[in-house]
């Protein structure tokens, strides 16, 4: 029998209960790519997600790859019939056609973050394979032609001569490829819809006088100037968001109370009644371990007159968790078990009363809370790190050193934009640059999250611990080649990382103690291994990292004082500094105000951001 070409089975797909089997295997591959990531989608979790048998699938596609191009086929097709059929509804005025066009990418199928996490995901992997790089390119290229040939009719036939026709339609389709970016990432409605204004103020600001400026809508930062026929250059937060109390607030009740916090590894609290704690933004935690071996999390607030009810970093207490105040006295699951002087509370009730719980996730062995429910789990966020980060054998650590915990005059922004980029290297870690070179690998992943790596080069540096460092270094057979020699980073937005090397890791956090303040809160920890070169590495590691940390906070202290310059309001980003404007993005998709240029009026930027929010 003749072997089945694409174009034939799309025409036996007609008939409708195939077609829809089929495009039921799509929709669950798009599920699948959303939630895994395109190389941890298999067939097994397709046919899993769409509720089918094992052996149905390959009725229908010959392979993985051939399901994965239908995808990506079915999601550019999709698409593109959109964006034509709405520019054929919009009638011949050229302004009507491009508002057509910019508002088909706010089509809440369309753009859904699954969508966008396909469509990221094929990008990522278009330079590897010629046939998704033909599809995404051949239909990217069609789209931009229609607004570049738009943007002419209207310059030409408009009255506003100069202009370039070409540098305008990239700078909307740059806009658009950014908030298709912000649409990943997206929390809900009022993420989509301040995006939409800011395309259509962007509109507004090119041709005014075929576009209104959305109500409301301020000064937003502007694209740094571009060559003819080349991007604009991205831009960076403005210098007033580093250093504002009204921002900070919005940054407590948007950004940090809703995300995930690390509190500690599973090894800091061992036994019954270990405790670790965390003090954040006005919120203090606890976690605990209880009789029954589980971890709880509560606010570390005593539901008498506020005292704190677990003290320090870590601590231990035996049977109940007591008060140091007035004697309360909880048990391990929150409930209130004693209280002195009893008789002295008429008609309390001690059943009524218990510690107020909080979320709290295990994730390979670390410890997280939130102080505001809701959003995805942690395990959902980290889903595109979980594969890589399982070979280093988190949970089985335990820690080395002493916990961490210093306050800065920086603002935590600050601190993470110098964190997540290697472009300062050569000239701000000159003994860090000779180690590793300046082969830096970065990624911006969805969900808020990334991957940075370097390794060590082989020619031997000029520094005694990092020469030491590239000799001693003994084999981890555990890892993989490419790791057991390499760095790697891996971020989780707002302000948290793991710096993992071969010999041991750290977790590092940035949390804001108010404007232009920042405490760094961080711990070490390694596997069992009592090798004397393993224990000559990690004494290295630290020291050369000890080095980094003091190179960079000279780096941050200077950048602080220069963002209270009034000579300074936004900066430029380069390709080198990719996830510093994921992060940025980020921000801006949460606390939208922080698109203006320049602050709000005293008293207003929590009312501005609500307004930009829609």
């Amino acid at each position: 029998m003749a072997e089945t070409t694409d174009h034939q089975r799309d025409r036996t797909d007609e008939t409708p209960p195939r077609g829809r089997r089929r495009q039921q295997l799509i929709d669950a591959t798009i599920d699948s790519i959303a939630r895994f990531g395109l190389s941890n989608t298999t067939l097994a979790k397709v046919t899993q997600i769409a509720g089918l048998s094992p052996g149905i699938v390959s009725f229908y596609f010959d392979s993985k790859d051939a399901l994965l191009l239908a995808t990506l086929r079915f999601v550019a097709e999709e698409y593109e019939t959109a964006w034509q059929s709405a520019v054929a509804a919009a009638g011949p005025d050229p302004a009507a056609q491009l508002r057509a066009l910019i508002e088909v990418n706010f089509d809440i199928k369309l753009s859904a973050p699954a969508r966008a996490s396909v469509r990221y995901a094929f990008w990522g992997e278009a330079r590897a394979r010629e046939e998704y790089m033909k599809l995404c390119g051949d239909r990217d290229a069609a789209y931009f032609e229609r607004v570049l040939s738009l943007c002419r009719r209207i310059v030409d036939e408009g009255g506003y001569p100069g202009l370039d026709a070409e540098a305008l339609a990239r700078a909307i389709d740059g806009m658009i490829d950014g908030i298709w970016q912000g649409l990943l990432l997206e929390t809900g409605r009022r993420d989509r819809e301040a995006a939409r204004r800011s395309c259509f103020a962007l509109l507004a600001s090119l041709f005014p006088r075929h576009f209104e400026m959305p109500a409301g809508h301020g000064t937003a930062a502007p694209a740094a100037p571009a060559r003819r026929g080349a991007p604009a250059i991205p831009v960076t937060l403005p210098a007033w968001t580093y250093d504002n109390a009204e921002f900070h607030a919005l940054e407590r009740e948007h950004v940090f109370l809703p995300n995930w916090q690390i509190v500690c590894h599973v090894s800091d609290v061992p036994k019954a009644g270990d405790y670790a704690t965390l003090d954040m933004m006005g919120e203090c935690a606890f976690v605990v371990r209880d009789e029954d071996g589980g971890l709880r999390a509560f606010h570390n607030v005593c539901r008498h007159r506020a005292h704190a009810i677990a003290r320090g970093a870590f601590g231990s207490c035996k049977g109940a968790l007591r008060c140091p105040y007035h004697g309360w006295r909880y048990g391990f699951d929150g409930r209130l078990k004693a209280v002195p002087v009893a008789r002295s509370f008429p008609g309390l009730d001690k059943a009524t009363i218990s510690l107020v719980p909080l979320d709290l996730e295990v994730f390979q062995g670390f410890v997280y809370i939130r102080f505001k429910g809701g959003g995805p789990s942690l395990a959902e966020r980290l889903a595109p790190l979980a594969e890589e980060l399982a070979l280093y054998r988190f949970e089985a650590m335990r820690p080395l050193g002493d916990f961490r915990c210093q306050e800065i005059a920086v603002d935590w922004k600050n601190v993470w934009d110098n964190y997540l980029e290697g472009y300062h290297f050569v000239t701000g870690h000159p003994g860090l640059y000779e180690l590793m070179g300046n082969l830096y690998d970065v990624e911006a992943l969805p969900n808020g999250v990334a991957r940075l790596s370097h390794s060590l080069q082989e020619k031997p540096a000029r520094s005694w611990a990092a020469r030491h460092y590239q000799k001693l270094l003994p084999a981890v057979d555990h890892l993989p080649d490419p790791l057991r020699r390499a760095w790697s980073y891996f971020p989780l937005f707002p302000g948290m990382s793991f710096d993992v090397y071969p010999d041991s890791m750290d977790f590092f956090q940035a949390i804001p103690a108010g404007p232009g303040r920042t405490i760094l809160r961080g711990q070490s920890y390694a596997l069992p291994d009592e090798r004397r070169e393993m224990r000559a590495a990690r004494y290295l590691c630290a020291r050369l990292n000890a080095k980094v940390q003091q190179e960079d906070e000279a780096l941050i202290d200077s950048v602080q004082r220069g963002l209270a310059s009034s000579s300074y309001s936004i900066g430029l980003l380069s390709e080198k500094e990719v996830i510093v404007q994921a992060f940025q993005d980020w921000i801006r998709a949460r606390l939208p105000v922080a698109r203006l240029t320049e602050a709000p009026p005293p008293g207003t930027v929590a009312a501005r951001n609500a307004q930009l929010a829609g």
